[in-house]
């Protein structure tokens, strides 16, 4: 057991995973009796059959059903994006380190983080945020390394400040079993999972490879270790504070004279889901126009795709209500979509629009446009850029024909753009061109015009 090695402290002293096991040799003698019987009876309440009654406690509810498992009950809807790997076993590309000196290097396929004295501790992390998905990944660290993997993470302050959120549990079992697969919030609060269900255990083997699975859906957590299911809670306070954002590989801080020590990652990969039991709505619903107004000449199509086809003579883009608008108005969200483009094709994603006649004053605007080849710093213009605001970080376009796949989150003044697997805009809309925009509004497609034939799919939003 390591509870005191979980200090809010950035400071690797004050966190030395060596004194922790000093610390707590004796509790863990005095526990070893029933190590056994209380890893037994934890797997058995976490193996409860859906349906069956949870406890739930300060908004934190155990072993209650999971949401993937639930039948699809009439009026649910799931979607369920494809296996993405994470980690492309040669090269760091789509991370970036976030918080202390501790080196990452890739080495036979894996990613290898190596302590450094006197370092916080430090965190690899990936270019782009998740709300709601499944994590696979292998790991295998140094008997003497505390070690996690960050989940809907963020920082404090700025882009490389202090990383906080969700982490699951990666330590050695040593002789009397460890924490691995339990939930910590890092600087935050602490352990996620209650202490009298923090059941020391060994399904994770020391000196090999293990096998991670962590699945988040709303607030609901779970956590398996080689097949066998560590953690089951459902936590509302972590979900509300953090429910979006980045994993991030831990090197853990160590104290002076100690290490160094390395922690190995491989085969990393993530599913995204897009579920109604989790708080999603499909806006387009693949057959009709049922919760949206328009005069433009939107299609629908076969395979649940929508296709926008300017009549003949429809030029220009200043034909507000030929656009798509959304009957509701939205606040905080993320939205989440996919569409294509012909050559040089244009249309926009409109959110927080006031007034719908006048969406380019009273609304923001995030550009779609085939950029396809386009080298150098992308505009406001450009894709993914924000109107009038702030250009792309990089040019992400998919070929025309392909499809491309943007997600804006909104929340407060703050505004991220995600597009093809990528971060391209991080703005804090208070302190932009923006910052007298409506913080609420509806939601718009862009009808650019003849010849800007366009089509859009998988159109999901979740409100925060």
């Amino acid at each position: 057991m390591k509870s005191a090695k979980r200090s809010s402290s950035l400071f690797a002293h004050e966190s030395s995973p060596t004194s922790n096991k000093m610390k707590y040799a004796k509790l863990i003698t005095l526990t070893a009796a029933l190590s056994c019987l209380l890893v037994s009876i934890a797997e058995t309440s976490s193996a409860q059959e859906p349906g069956e009654p949870s406890e739930e406690r300060d908004g934190i509810r155990l072993s209650s059903q999971n949401p993937m498992d639930a039948p699809m009950r009439p009026g649910r809807q799931r979607h369920e994006i494809p296996w993405v790997p994470l980690f492309d076993g040669k090269t760091l590309d789509g991370w970036t380190q976030r918080n202390g000196t501790a080196t990452y290097r890739v080495e036979d396929g894996a990613i290898v983080g190596k302590t450094a004295n006197l370092s916080p501790n430090s965190f690899l992390c990936t270019d782009r945020d998740y709300s709601d998905f499944e994590l696979l990944f292998d790991v295998k660290v140094d008997d003497a390394l505390n070690s996690g993997v960050q989940l809907r993470s963020t920082t404090k302050g700025s882009f490389l400040g202090r990383v906080n959120g969700p982490q699951v549990e990666i330590e050695a079992s040593g002789a009397n079993g460890a924490e691995s697969g339990y939930l910590y919030a890092e600087a935050v609060s602490g352990w996620m999972t209650p202490d009298d269900v923090r059941v020391p255990h060994k399904h994770f083997k020391d000196g090999e490879w293990n096998t991670y699975r962590v699945q988040m859906i709303g607030p609901h957590i779970r956590t398996w270790i080689n097949g066998m299911r560590i953690s089951d809670l459902k936590h509302d306070a972590m979900y509300k504070s953090h429910p979006r954002g980045f994993f991030g590989l831990q090197v853990h801080g160590i104290g002076i004279g100690q290490g160094p020590y390395e922690v190995r990652w491989k085969n990393i990969q993530v599913a995204e889901f897009r579920d109604t039991d989790a708080g999603w709505t499909q806006l387009y619903n693949g057959k009709d126009l049922e919760g949206w107004e328009t005069t433009g000449n939107w299609i629908p199509q076969e395979k649940g795709e929508l296709l926008i086809q300017p009549r003949p003579g429809e030029k220009g883009w200043e034909r507000y209500t030929d656009y798509l608008w959304s009957v509701k108005k939205y606040k905080d969200f993320i939205l989440d979509l996919e569409y294509s483009y012909p050559s040089k094709g244009n249309s926009g994603v409109y959110f927080r629009v006031h007034d719908t006649n006048d969406p380019v004053n009273q609304g923001i605007e995030a550009q779609i446009l085939d950029n396809t080849g386009k080298e150098g710093a992308m505009t406001h213009h450009d894709h993914g850029g924000i109107i009038r605001t702030v250009g792309a970080s990089k040019n992400m376009s998919a070929p025309p024909g392909k499809w491309n796949r943007m997600i804006v989150t909104a929340r407060g003044h703050h505004l991220e753009v995600c597009l093809n697997g990528h971060k391209i805009i991080d703005l804090a809309l208070d302190k932009s061109a923006m910052k007298d925009r409506p913080l609420e509004g509806y939601i718009g497609l862009q009808d650019h015009g003849e010849p800007h034939n366009l089509r859009f799919r998988n159109i999901w939003l979740k409100e925060l």
